[in-house]
């Protein structure tokens, strides 16, 4: 496999160009979205240790998302042309892949279920509390490196919305809104909300 480098806010990866290889995060973060006209609907942020693009190197045709790099990124190519006649010899990497398809299901299905059944809120809370499992931890609570705007797209919620909602939290002492990201302050009422819980406020 060969080993490419990214800068923050490099395409890697164009909706509907022609594929034939998957990517291994090595280092940094990249978001996967795709494009309803000319507004993207963020599907996912995935870091150091993840694989996207792994459909067109499956099937060989047009890639289904596009692919932007967040931050400084390392990243390893599996070609097509070499991954056919590795799984061909070795069945035990095309395990690998199904769980890697059944994870991206389960987490399609759970983002559709969100939709069908939780409010905006419960979507937003479900939605850091995700994305806070791979912040890194501090005394102060555990920081996303997200806009609003982006994680509006990602729950389907416009960007005043979302800052309304993040605001009223805020004050609540929920979470905190830094430059450059949100952090998860007192993540229990989040999980509080994302279970579908209300509250007065206290």
């Amino acid at each position: 496999m060969d080993t490419v480098a990214f800068k923050a806010g490099d395409a890697i990866l164009t909706e509907g160009a022609e594929g034939n290889s998957a990517y291994l995060i090595v280092s940094g973060s990249v978001e996967v979205s795709v494009r309803h006209g000319s507004t993207p609907k963020i599907l996912a942020t995935l870091n150091a240790g993840e694989v996207f693009g792994e459909i067109a190197l499956l099937d060989g045709r047009p890639r289904t998302a596009e692919a932007l790099a967040l931050s400084d990124c390392e990243l390893m190519i599996i070609d097509r042309r070499d991954f056919v006649p590795l799984v061909k010899s070795q069945p035990d990497i095309a395990l690998k892949i199904i769980e890697v398809l059944c994870a991206r299901l389960r987490r399609t299905s759970e983002q559709v279920e969100d939709v069908i059944f939780l409010d905006l809120p419960g979507r937003l809370a479900k939605t850091l509390l995700r994305l806070a499992e791979h912040a890194k931890s501090s005394a102060q609570g555990r920081k996303v490196a997200i806009t609003q705007k982006e994680i509006g797209q990602i729950i389907g919620m416009s960007r005043e919305s979302t800052n309304k909602q993040l605001r009223e939290w805020e004050e609540r002492r929920w979470v905190r809104l830094e430059r450059g990201g949100i952090v998860v302050v007192t993540p229990e009422k989040l999980v509080e909300i994302a279970a579908g819980d209300t509250f007065d406020g206290n």
